[in-house]
């Protein structure tokens, strides 16, 4: 009886791995206490993430069928799965290191975000396994107003924070208009709203067609911080707390940047589409690596550095997707979990000493130890240094760019290798080669189990640099798979 339950639960898995965060959500508005509206949070992410990573790998084996209609249409691809397990994943570790700081915001505010952050991962989730552009639209919608929510919340104690708030509302209604209409001209081009058709239709306009694929790039790169189009990014992200930071600048941002890659792909498939989207894709791309590695050299706070760093590691995204072969969606993928590792690792870290200004990292070596270990690794990353998952991913990038004959862009991954040299090198010289003028700010005691994210990220990336070859096949299967069904 118990092996029929687990098959209708794989069956109904893509449906699961939304349901689950919302569930937790809901339960979060009726818990009093903030540690067990934590505790149960935790349950409702790792199940949620259980389910994805064990559908993911069975669509990627080729045991379970990619495709499941329960009610409403879903369309689970290689790409999709991969992404869900990936930000699954993240929104688990992301929700344990809030509990560092959950008295931060006091009692009757904690459940509250627990609860936004699940429904950030729902809506994001939703959005790698919706079939129709409408319902991606709406995913993304609630995803993304989810995470103004947040930073509202996070205004009720931080005044500053509301700027950030605002700006969020503001840019992510154009990039929803944009995203609307890009929808509706697609539809009215191909005939269908269905993302699986694109490759598939005779588009009888394809000017039209192009057009509204590009309003939908650009709507989601708006959403993923990519510059020139993150003026919400920073601005948002240097004024939150540092545990909620990691709701928006980590889980936010990569399921914009997952959504993006797994529309792109299907854009890019199509014969009359193809050329004008990778155009659009690889300037954006190469304009987000060149101005997200400038700006984060010049930053003096660390979570505005992270998220211009996070601009640049876009940048690699786009210019992956943009190559339009198997081997750049993989690459992109890769990108994806590089983004991932180094961005719980750094606002992780920092999120176990408040740590918000440069200032702060000084001697944070001696008195965190684990934490600047962390940030380190995630630094690393950045800077592509080999034996990290970020040297991995840009070097997959550089060998499928170099294939393609795109030499530029193997130059745009050394000049933001060089960049996060600098950067990246200024955090870790501030950490271990400096003496602290400010008191630490970070907790202890039972909530030092916080820190155990950004350990893992760190560990991860380490790992996956030393013995990649799981984390490769899984993303070479994943791009096969974007437009077909398992056998």
């Amino acid at each position: 009886m118990s092996a029929a339950y687990v098959d209708l639960a794989r069956a109904h898995a893509p449906l699961l791995m939304i349901v689950a965060p919302l569930l937790g959500a809901a339960l979060m508005l009726v818990t009093g206490t903030a540690r067990l509206s934590w505790l149960l949070a935790c349950l409702a992410a790792a199940a949620g993430a259980y389910v994805a990573v064990d559908f993911a790998a069975l669509v990627l084996s080729g045991v379970a069928q990619p495709v499941a209609e329960v009610g409403v249409s879903v369309f689970a691809d290689g790409v999709g799965v991969f992404a869900a397990a990936l930000l699954a994943l993240t929104a688990t570790l992301s929700v344990v290191a809030v509990g560092a700081s959950l008295k931060d915001g006091g009692d009757a505010a904690a459940p509250l975000a627990l609860a936004i952050m699940l429904c950030i991962a729902a809506g994001w989730i939703g959005a790698l396994v919706a079939r129709d552009l409408v319902a991606i639209v709406a995913a993304v919608e609630m995803a993304w107003l989810a995470a103004v929510s947040l930073a509202m919340l996070n205004a009720l104690r931080n005044r500053a924070a509301l700027n950030g708030a605002l700006r969020m509302l503001s840019w992510g209604g154009v990039g929803a208009a944009f995203m609307l209409l890009g929808a509706g001209l697609i539809a009215r081009a191909t005939g269908s709203f269905a993302i699986d058709a694109l490759p598939l239709a005779h588009i009888t306009m394809p000017n039209l067609a192009g057009a509204g694929a590009a309003l939908m790039v650009i709507g989601l790169a708006l959403k993923g911080g990519v510059a020139p189009l993150h003026a919400w990014c920073a601005a948002t992200l240097s004024r939150l707390s540092t545990t909620y930071a990691l709701g928006i600048g980590a889980l936010g941002v990569l399921g914009a940047l997952a959504v993006l890659t797994r529309f792109s792909a299907y854009a890019i498939a199509a014969p009359e589409l193809g050329g004008a989207i990778s155009a659009v894709l690889a300037v954006l791309g190469s304009a987000s690596v060149v101005i997200g590695s400038v700006q984060a050299v010049g930053a003096r706070n660390l979570l505005r550095l992270t998220a211009y760093a996070g601009a640049a590691q876009a940048g690699c995204v786009l210019l992956s997707v943009a190559l339009g072969s198997p081997a750049g969606f993989a690459a992109a993928l890769m990108q994806l979990v590089a983004f991932a590792a180094a961005a719980l690792a750094l606002y992780g870290g920092a999120a176990a000493g408040r740590v918000h200004a440069l200032e702060m990292l000084d001697g944070y070596g001696q008195r965190a130890p684990l934490a600047s270990a962390a940030i380190t690794v995630g630094a690393l990353s950045l800077m592509g240094a080999p034996l990290t998952i970020g040297f991995l991913a840009r070097w997959r990038l550089v060998e499928a760019g170099v294939g393609a004959g795109w030499w530029w862009a193997a130059g745009l991954v050394i000049i933001a290798s060089l960049a996060g040299v600098f950067y990246g090198g200024r955090l870790i010289e501030r950490m271990y080669f400096r003496r602290a003028d400010i008191a630490y700010a970070g907790e202890g005691g039972v909530w030092r189990v916080a820190l155990a994210p950004a350990l893992v990220a760190a560990i991860v990336a380490i790992a996956i640099g030393l013995a990649p070859s799981v984390l490769l096949r899984a993303a070479a299967e994943a791009s096969l798979l974007l437009t077909g069904l398992a056998a």
